[in-house]
């Protein structure tokens, strides 16, 4: 389809504002300069990621290699010393500096935006037009981060979405992480919940996960259990089943929620969790490290294909700050008895 007059003057005059701020010609590759990603990336928040403003969703270094930033603090400082015997009080670090650095890795993140699309948004007045077009973008982008940060296991030289619709060969994400350099913080085997399992119940499974985090962390107040959404499913429905006939059990499922915790953490499933997948980790303990001055951007306006093309790319990686602070299941299911 064409685009209507309208819609091509609010995207003409979308695009040349964006590209005159930028201080280049309409189809030309601009920088988005540091500011601008994070305005992005609040927004993003703002618009119905919260998650991503919990964890370290959009940390900029410099270089594409290097050591972790260590953004929490990680041990005792705590200690005294006895300078009378020409001894030095020695600072301790705050920050767990493992072995393990960094490597951004360019990641393209190009979204096209028939006419069609374009042309629901050309009665709007033009601020609210290259809102609506920013939101499009910036939406598509964050969830993806996400995603990856979930799924991905691999990094390869041309991606696949038909065979890796999570982005499982965008990058590595923080499983995939601890799976490489802390193996003993994950368990990828099959663990099975219910009674005749491994566990009892969810509650079980996650305090014995909880047994893998170094006892310096294990009863911190910032720790929290992220669990995929069929696990907290599995344990409503046997609580509804146990107690749902009975009016005072209801009202103290729907309304007090105790199933918000489980193995005395709070839980939460984050946007994308992976099914009968458990995380025990901080929010500060997950990073996506970006590197400054790296996001580049092109758009174009595509006739032959009746769509608006916004080509970016940026060089990221997934950060696990401390493996010593997270526990991890990913094969975690219902126990079934055999017949």
């Amino acid at each position: 389809m064409n685009l209507s007059a309208t819609g091509r003057i609010r995207l003409n005059g979308y695009m040349n504002r964006l590209h005159e701020k930028a201080g280049v010609k309409q189809g030309e590759q601009f920088e988005v300069t540091p500011a601008a990603v994070q305005k992005l990336f609040l927004k993003a928040v703002e618009d119905g990621l919260p998650f991503l403003g919990k964890i370290n969703g959009n940390v900029m270094v410099t270089e594409q290699v290097g050591k972790k930033l260590g953004l929490f603090v990680t041990g005792l400082i705590a200690g005294r010393t006895d300078t009378s015997a020409d001894a030095e009080r020695v600072a301790r670090s705050l920050h767990g500096l493992d072995e393990h650095g960094f490597h951004l890795r360019q990641t393209n993140a190009d979204v096209a935006l028939k006419y069609g699309i374009i042309d629901q948004w050309k009665h709007v007045n033009e601020g609210k037009f290259a809102e609506m077009y920013a939101s499009a973008c910036r939406m598509a982008i964050a969830n993806d981060r996400l995603r990856i940060g979930w799924y991905g296991t691999s990094i390869a030289a041309t991606t696949d979405p038909t065979e890796n619709p999570m982005g499982q060969d965008v990058n590595k994400g923080w499983f995939q992480k601890i799976r490489e350099e802390a193996p003993e913080q994950i368990d990828d085997d099959a663990i099975t919940i219910g009674a005749g399992g491994d566990y009892a119940n969810l509650d079980a499974a996650v305090r014995d996960l909880k047994d893998s985090i170094d006892p310096i962390f294990r009863n911190d107040p910032r720790l929290r259990v992220f669990i995929g959404s069929n696990l907290i499913s599995l344990a409503e429905n046997k609580f509804y089943t146990a107690g749902g006939d009975k009016p005072s059990e209801k009202r103290h499922l729907d309304g007090g929620r105790l199933l918000d915790t489980y193995g005395g953490l709070p839980a939460e499933t984050p946007p994308f969790f992976p099914e009968n997948a458990i995380m025990i980790t901080f929010y500060e303990n997950l990073s996506i490290y970006r590197q400054e001055d790296s996001w580049r951007r092109n758009i174009i306006d595509n006739p032959k294909k009746d769509q608006v093309e916004d080509f970016n790319s940026f060089n990221e990686d997934y950060i696990v700050e401390e493996y010593r602070a997270v526990s991890a299941a990913t094969n975690v299911t219902e126990y079934v008895a055999t017949p």
